[in-house]
């Protein structure tokens, strides 16, 4: 049958030979034992194909060392209907339209190989240290074709993260890949890697974070140079730089939350010391002055003396690590990595392991100013204030102020509840002509503080596990996770506009549907996906054993209330399913789960306190239960509460919904136990259903009898067989109410 792309035949012409690195793409034994690597580019737009001397520079270069290579092209069957891929000079991520691109090309009748390696390409190009994105260890990535002179050398550098391991390990950029010459296990290369429908484990962009990251250069005078900030990105983390020169500071243990330097130890040992002797003395006063004889009252002494020893160099641990947060971590210096432009530097906070991420436990400005060629980091408050000044209505110079968490200007005073910047003008003669407040985005909104504050609906979807493969039917999907045992990462906890990961969007327009009933003002998308570590399941292979044990969903007459495990051990169905609550891992999602509400808080209240006439809707399935409680704690007294629908939420029990804050609450999924009880072939059995805690059971809907057949291990769980809820006439239990 003939290929449905047409492919493009290439002529001989003269060897390019620039970038003799290349050749280290092939040295390894895996890729050696193979007859010939594929290589595959496919072409997104117009003007993107490779020229007949890329593709011989490639050929020739991996011929020189004993491998074939097979090149070949193909026209994107939606070329010329899909978004161009737009690289950008904060950290690259797998955009929507890169997976748009991807998604279009595979779903169709190409059949991906494991070994083969697919190249999208594009012709869009502009001045950017990012021409490029490769999704670590699946054999894909996206390249921009110009500029031409560099086409090479930039398909190596991410041809190597796209033949990397999960985690990235070859993800070097070509400059410092350099380092690596001769050093053959450098590159380690896999080439059984699997195609993953849905691969989101790489890092997206967003416009919320509890972290805002600005760059900007100072001349001598202090002004910015160029009169410009770089504002690239928002994160949940702040960044620390490990390379530093002091023995004393650098840390040799560090958490999440917490980083431990030999000033810690040091201090602590030096107090226990000095207290030692102070206890050496203490006892030889007692016993001549005192004239303490008795034993008991000696272990009473030593017991004080311990107890305050104890507390003392808990005091001193506590107020070394202040200081060390504040020296360490409020401010660093990189002035080792030298005279680095800010596009190069970016590039070192990202992509270097000397500079780690630190969670972030509140909100805050991470700033980076470039003086003397020497780059500094200093973390500051909410609101930076800039001194602008302007003859003729150009910015003349530009100077940095100081930094506050109030936001002080003409038509407001208040607390600042996210990140924004002031700018005071000036004129030519140093008087003041007006204040400008921006947000992140760039986006003047001073207007906004002399407006009235609209009230919004807000409506929340906050999705549960996203499985690795989507397959065409809710089984076939979930039984991958069990064949292959791989996840994506844990959320990142910041919110989107759109259904990034299309996990409502495909079943039926699910989300528009609710949306169409609700009528939102504005809508955002909250990831609650969380390691299966965390549901009762306890692992992947707990999983899997029992989605492959659990009985089918029985064709007529039940006969299903006993089954026989693997082992052929005869037990009641319903205990096969794992219905002991893993608080822990329901708590970690709860946990997580504020921050997304936090950063949702930012996003409602670039006007301080603007979100308190908002009404929050909120919409959960699966593990997003629990995280959607946790974003609710953020918002609780911060907004008005409207309604809340859960489908069937994991571990309902280990969490509690306030039911009377709530204009509407329902929980729909299978019901194991009770009066209302179903069959336990029915039964959710990718999260066992429990009441929610505090939800009346009225509140409580399940299946109507016409979609049993639907029913099952997974069936029941599966979101796009929750149609059946738009079929509840208005006015009764469990409608999505129609405003």
């Amino acid at each position: 049958m003939m290929n449905f792309y047409p492919k493009k035949h290439f002529y001989t012409s003269r060897l390019i030979t620039k970038f003799p690195l290349f050749f280290l793409l092939f040295l390894t034994r895996s890729v050696l034992s193979q007859s010939s690597l594929h290589i595959h580019f496919v072409q997104t737009d117009a003007g993107a194909a490779l020229s007949p001397e890329q593709t011989i520079e490639i050929q020739q270069i991996a011929r020189s060392h004993a491998l074939a290579v097979s090149i070949d092209q193909y026209k994107h069957p939606r070329i010329g209907k899909l978004s161009s891929i737009k690289y950008s000079d904060s950290i690259p991520f797998f955009s929507t339209e890169m997976r748009a691109i991807r998604d279009g090309f595979f779903n169709s009748s190409h059949r991906r190989t494991k070994l083969d390696y697919y190249v999208f390409v594009s012709s869009h190009f502009e001045d950017t240290l990012h021409t490029g994105f490769a999704i670590a260890g699946k054999h894909i990535l996206f390249v921009s074709s110009a500029p031409t002179e560099t086409f090479t050398a930039r398909f190596a550098s991410y041809f190597l993260q796209a033949a990397s391991d999960q985690q990235g390990n070859n993800k070097r950029a070509l400059d410092a890949f350099s380092e690596q010459l001769g050093t053959k296990d450098s590159i380690h290369t896999r080439h059984d890697s699997y195609f993953l429908f849905h691969d989101d484990t790489e890092t997206m962009g967003s416009n919320n974070g509890m972290v805002a990251f600005a760059f900007w250069n100072e001349n001598n005078n202090g002004t910015v140079d160029g009169n410009r900030l770089s504002l690239p990105f928002k994160r949940n983390a702040g960044k620390v730089n490990l390379d530093i020169d002091s023995y004393w500071l650098r840390p040799f243990y560090r958490t999440e939350h917490r980083f431990l330097a030999p000033i810690h130890v040091g201090l602590v040992f030096l107090v226990f010391f000095i207290m030692l002797i102070f206890r050496k003395k203490v006892n030889e006063r007692a016993e001549k002055s005192l004239k303490l004889h008795s034993k008991l009252a000696f272990f009473f002494l030593r017991v004080v003396l311990w107890g305050i020893f104890f507390l003392i160099g808990y005091l001193v641990f506590l107020t070394s690590d202040q200081w060390y947060k504040k020296r360490f971590f409020n401010s660093s210096s990189y002035s080792q990595i030298g005279n680095l432009d800010t596009k190069q530097f970016i590039h070192h906070l990202t992509a270097n392991n000397s500079v780690v991420n630190q969670q972030a436990t509140h909100a805050y400005w991470e700033t980076y100013v470039k003086r003397n060629n020497k780059w500094k980091m200093k973390r500051l408050k909410y609101v930076l204030y800039f001194e602008v000044r302007k003859s003729q209505g150009k910015v003349v110079s530009m100077n940095f102020l100081y930094d506050s968490d109030r936001l002080k200007i003409k038509s407001f005073q208040g607390k600042a509840q996210t990140h924004l910047i002031v700018y005071k003008v000036i004129d030519a003669q140093g008087r003041f002509v007006k204040e400008e407040v921006y947000n992140y985005a760039k986006v003047n909104i001073t207007q906004k503080f002399a407006e009235p504050d609209p009230a919004r609906r807000i409506l929340v979807f906050v999705n549960g596990y996203r499985p690795v493969a989507n397959g065409g039917t809710p089984e076939e999907a979930w039984m991958q996770i069990g064949n292959n045992g791989v996840e994506f990462p844990n959320s990142s906890n910041v919110l989107m506009a759109s259904d990034r990961f299309d996990y409502w969007r495909p079943w039926g327009n699910f989300d528009q549907r609710i949306a169409d009933r609700i009528k939102p003002n504005e809508v955002y998308y909250a990831d609650g996906h969380h390691s299966v570590a965390t549901s009762n399941h306890g692992s992947v292979f707990n999983f899997a054993k029992a989605a492959a044990e659990y009985p089918k969903a029985c064709k007529d007459k039940h006969r299903c209330k006993f089954s026989k495990t693997t082992a052929g051990t005869k037990l009641e169905t319903l205990k096969m399913l794992p219905f002991n609550a893993n608080k822990q891992g329901f708590n970690l999602r709860r946990k997580n789960g504020r921050i997304a509400g936090r950063n949702l808080y930012q996003l409602l209240n670039e006007v301080p306190g603007n979100s308190g006439n908002d009404t929050l809707f909120v919409v959960a399935h699966s593990m997003g239960y629990a995280y959607s409680l946790g974003l609710i704690e953020s918002m609780r007294d911060k907004c008005v509460f409207g309604e809340f629908y859960v489908f069937a939420p994991e571990n309902a029990e280990s969490g509690k919904i306030f039911q009377s804050e709530w204009n509407a609450v329902y929980q729909y999924g299978s019901i194991p136990k009770g009066s209302r009880k179903q069959a336990p072939c029915l039964q959710d059995g990718v999260a066992p259903q429990t009441k929610a805690k505090g939800l009346s059971a009225q509140n409580r809907l399940t299946f109507p009898a016409s979609h049993y057949k639907k029913m099952g291990f997974t069936g029941s769980h599966f979101i796009g067989f929750y149609d059946w809820v738009f079929d509840i006439p208005q006015g009764e239990k469990g409608a999505i109410v129609q405003h």
